[in-house]
């Protein structure tokens, strides 16, 4: 059974991740708009990721007997400056992820919670992918922010990451 601060703490990630999955769209679209269909299809890619890494918790919760007690989403950012801006907002979306997944590591380790911290080795391992993805993104856009001509060629280059899975 899980504890009521652990069941609250995972609630709270369950709403995270379909927080960010939500905020993905909007960068999705975002690049849609400015017809760079290669990172529209890798963003929109990650709405799917973030579904699944919410449904992940959602599973852990009902399996151990928990209720599941969806937030409501707040309205994500939409409107950037530029690809750059929205790369930029993608890595700090990650980086705010895995400093929460980190937070509830640290929770089931303070109740000793073996199955939450078994759980969590998974999210754990994809933090760190989902980190340097976003990192590579963001530097190649910065390096290509001043060359518009690179900005399609990346464009491309993203499209086939997605294609590639």
């Amino acid at each position: 059974m899980l504890k009521a601060k652990v069941l609250a703490a995972l609630n709270k990630q369950i709403a995270h991740e379909f927080s960010n999955a939500h905020s993905y769209q909007a960068v999705s679209l975002y690049f849609a708009g400015l017809n760079l269909h290669g990172l529209e299809a890798f963003m929109a890619k990650q709405v799917s990721d973030e579904r699944e890494h919410a449904h992940k918790f959602i599973a852990h919760v009902v399996d151990r007997g928990g209720k599941v007690e969806l937030e409501a989403i707040p309205a994500p950012k939409i409107n950037f400056k530029s690809p750059l801006e929205a790369a930029r907002h993608v890595a700090e979306l990650e980086k705010a992820t895995t400093g929460t997944i980190h937070k509830l590591f640290e929770l089931a380790e303070q109740d000793k919670d073996a199955a939450l911290q078994v759980c969590l080795h998974w999210f754990i391992n994809e933090q760190v992918e989902e980190e340097q993805w976003s990192t590579e993104l963001l530097e190649l856009m910065t390096q290509f922010s001043e060359h518009p001509g690179q900005l399609f060629m990346l464009d491309h280059q993203w499209g086939k990451r997605v294609k590639a899975d």
